[in-house]
């Protein structure tokens, strides 16, 4: 029986022609999930939060070189992060909506409230207040550095940082009380098992457990950003370089990054 070579040259090239389809549909199944995410306003802020402050760390390493001194990479890389921290200033036009939302939220929900320790409550709520104090305070800085309202933005982009710095460290507080309250009930699952009429909706998982110690270490190296931008003099407020301030943006950015994907995936 002789082989015909027609029909062996087609075997061999429908192997090569799936391979190649296989090839098209992962690169497009990580493209639509670079877009899909993309697309999202966490999404994007997360990126750009991440992006800018690594022109920070560019800034400053280009001191150290003399062509970056000469031709001003420093500065200019300066300039993307003051540009790209603008560009967030835009995406959190209207997070307002968000902020009052997730307070009437809390407001309303009494279950919630009243299984809260009065401490948790009052953190809480000052967590929230502030902010809602941020979002004016920061339209107000924005409006008055425009000119568009006379107003000293200096002074209203203070307040911005000091509820920042307020709303952060709330945040780790409620975090570490998740983390606390995890360890707490494994000590008393025994005592909770016995218990007919123990909420299971109480119950934290090891996952969120995990996320809050993340949550919890990402908003205090914010803080710990927020507090250089203070007026000098206040704890390290000023005291770190270009670098420092970058290095712990980025680790909060990939933390934030990490925290983003799981809410996805759920």
């Amino acid at each position: 029986m002789v082989n015909n070579p027609k029909e062996n040259k087609n075997k061999d090239e429908k192997p090569k022609e799936v391979e190649i389809k296989k090839e098209e549909n992962f690169i497009l199944d990580k493209l639509s999930i670079v877009t899909d995410n993309l697309e999202t306003y966490q999404g994007r802020d997360t990126v750009i939060t991440l992006l800018h402050y690594i022109a920070l760390i560019i800034a400053d390493l280009c001191t150290y070189f003399k062509w970056g001194r000469k031709k001003k990479y420093g500065d200019r890389f300066v300039n993307m992060f003051v540009q790209l921290s603008n560009c967030r200033v835009m995406l959190r036009l209207f997070d307002d909506f968000n902020a009052i939302r997730e307070y009437y939220r809390f407001y309303k929900d009494e279950k919630l409230k009243k299984s809260m320790h009065p401490y948790v409550k009052w953190v809480t709520t000052i967590n929230l207040f502030f902010w809602i104090m941020y979002n004016p305070c920061e339209h107000l800085g924005w409006l008055g550095e425009l000119k568009i309202i006379n107003v000293d933005d200096q002074l209203w982009y203070f307040w911005t940082n000091v509820a920042w710095a307020g709303g952060l460290f709330t945040s780790v507080i409620l975090n570490l009380n998740v983390v606390y309250l995890f360890y707490n009930q494994v000590q008393t699952k025994a005592q909770r098992e016995d218990d007919k009429n123990y909420d299971s909706s109480k119950v934290i998982s090891k996952s969120q457990m995990n996320q809050a110690v993340l949550i919890a270490f990402r908003d205090f190296l914010d803080w710990c950003i927020a507090i250089h931008f203070m007026p000098e003099g206040f704890l390290w407020s000023a005291q770190l370089y270009h670098y420092q301030v970058g290095l712990i943006g980025v680790v909060s950015s990939l933390c934030r990054v990490h925290t983003y994907v799981i809410n996805r995936q759920e």
